[in-house]
């Protein structure tokens, strides 16, 4: 029996990498899915996922109180996906995860409706990042204020549009080297998108809550190790050179005035802190899901940069 039949699910960063895997899931189940954007023409893209009506848009600011009031009033499930890699003016790390998080459970706590926050994997333990802590607080004060809820802290998420294969492999068409930052010591345990889609599928369906999670993939890998399965992937040869600190600390000044920055200083404070799984209760292993391998599924997201 689908007890999420006709559920209505509001999907904050709906039309982001994780929102469009996520919403298609969704789909499947037929909830009624409200996704609310600064510019609801972009994702238009979503509407074939779902059948006629099923996927509605709404033009939505952050900033917006009456309106975010508005949607958690008519829905049965919030879920957040909201998040910068990096700061721009308006959008700062405390004003989009912390600032706008507290907004949203401060609704969710009056309408006593189930919540879901997306994280990040190390955030409990990186407390010199900006980024980190602003999700860490955001955490504490769901867990602090909210009846219902879980959090999902996932680690590097790849997929056909993640936000790190994909940068180096464009990288690699122009140069012909890649930074190590650090040496590229730096541990992380990839997941696949579709994985982290399929544990909070069945996080709905088995209706858990007040639980933390960390999803991380079947492998741990050094920040050279992916590098050189990218580069093996794509059969292409580039060289791998080692940045010091410093001189990656020199590199972000410069990198992070641009629109869209390879590296930042707070990223550099990130790299000093593996990112992998700890020790807990609530993994996929919880949820009766064996991740995929990444060396399995990087292929077909980076065919498309492949020399032959």
């Amino acid at each position: 029996m689908n007890h999420l039949r006709n559920l209505r699910v509001t999907v904050f960063g709906g039309t982001g990498f994780v929102g469009r895997h996520l919403i298609k899931y969704l789909c499947n189940y037929e909830c009624i899915i409200k996704v609310p954007t600064r510019n609801p023409i972009k994702g238009y893209f979503l509407q074939p996922l779902g059948d006629v009506g099923q996927i509605n848009l709404i033009k939505f600011d952050l900033s917006d109180n009456k309106k975010l009031k508005n949607l958690i009033e008519d829905s049965d499930i919030i879920i957040n996906l909201i998040g910068v890699l990096f700061e721009k003016k308006r959008n700062d790390f405390v004003e989009v995860h912390y600032n706008f998080v507290k907004r949203l459970v401060d609704n969710i706590k009056l309408n006593k409706k189930n919540f879901i926050q997306v994280s990040a994997l190390g955030v409990n333990k990186c407390k010199n990042s900006l980024y980190s802590k602003s999700k860490y607080n955001a955490d504490k004060y769901i867990q602090k204020n909210l009846e219902k809820f879980s959090i999902i802290r996932p680690g590097l998420i790849f997929g056909s549009e993640d936000n790190f294969f994909i940068k180096f492999a464009k990288m690699s068409l122009f140069s012909p080297f890649l930074p190590l930052i650090m040496g590229g010591k730096t541990k992380f345990q990839p997941v696949y998108v579709e994985d982290v889609c399929k544990g909070i599928m069945e996080i709905l369906k088995k209706n858990i809550t007040n639980k933390i999670f960390e999803f991380g993939g079947q492998d741990i890998f050094s920040f050279k190790e992916l590098l050189q399965i990218l580069l093996k992937t794509i059969n292409r040869k580039r060289i791998l050179i080692y940045i010091p600190k410093k001189i990656a600390i020199l590199m972000a000044k410069f990198f992070q005035v641009l629109p869209n920055p390879l590296l930042t200083e707070d990223q550099i404070k990130l790299l000093e802190n593996n990112n992998i799984v700890l020790d807990t209760n609530y993994t996929f292993k919880y949820l009766g899901i064996n991740p995929v391998s990444l060396e399995l599924i990087l292929p077909d997201c980076l065919k498309r940069f492949k020399k032959y």
